[in-house]
């Protein structure tokens, strides 16, 4: 197995967002008067945030402003302390000298760029693309594939949810599942999609990359 660039989701993969997302998308909703299903809404965490509200029935003409209230509250929770780590990123910066480390995630830059400042993460990933920068993101991968001129089978895809699997087996990607106390996807999810291998922290991501040298 060549690698020679690894991707990663950030929200639940290297960050714990959920409870601050949750938070954030409740608080909206209600300023905005809007009426749904807690539980639903937790069955949709983790997609896009215009595809969240348009499936929880949202005006197609409001989703615009409810998106933006939404990454305010959320951009402010995680500044002021609300967004932790998930696990040890010290792997992370070691295989950063031998691999390009790129965010691809559903989450829109503005708020990961605010994430890794407050994580003290500058520095780590060579770039950050954010929801508005695709409709998909295995088309993301494909294209940033032909940009970085690799094929698929030499990109790795990190990610905690069962559809970052789907996402990473779409674009021909060795699709890797993170699952420990913050992941998005129960366990039992992830294995229905079969990923080529699944890991507890970045640790076990060093271990698959020294196991294909």
């Amino acid at each position: 197995m060549v690698i020679k660039a690894i991707f990663f989701d950030f929200d639940g993969t290297v960050s714990d967002a959920h409870g601050i997302a949750f938070k954030s998308i409740v608080r909206t909703l209600n300023e905005f008067e809007y009426k749904f299903e807690e539980a639903r809404l937790l069955k949709l965490m983790g997609s896009k945030m215009q595809i969240i509200l348009k499936k929880l029935g949202l005006n197609a003409g409001h989703i615009g402003a409810v998106r933006r209230r939404f990454y305010k509250h959320f951009i402010k929770a995680a500044v002021d302390g609300g967004i932790k780590l998930c696990v040890s990123v010290k792997p992370l910066w070691e295989l950063k000298n031998d691999y390009p480390l790129i965010v691809v995630s559903n989450s829109e830059t503005s708020f990961l760029r605010a994430s890794i400042k407050k994580l003290g993460l500058k520095g780590l990933f060579d770039n950050v693309y954010g929801a508005e920068k695709f409709s998909h993101k295995d088309a993301m991968l494909e294209k940033l594939f032909r940009k970085m001129k690799i094929k698929p089978s030499e990109a790795i895809y990190v990610g905690d949810r069962f559809s970052d699997i789907e996402f990473a087996r779409d674009a021909g990607c060795v699709a890797v599942a993170i699952h420990n106390k913050c992941s998005w996807s129960l366990l039992s999810l992830i294995k229905k999609e079969k990923p080529d291998y699944i890991i507890k922290d970045f640790r076990g991501l060093r271990k698959i990359l020294e196991k294909g040298e």
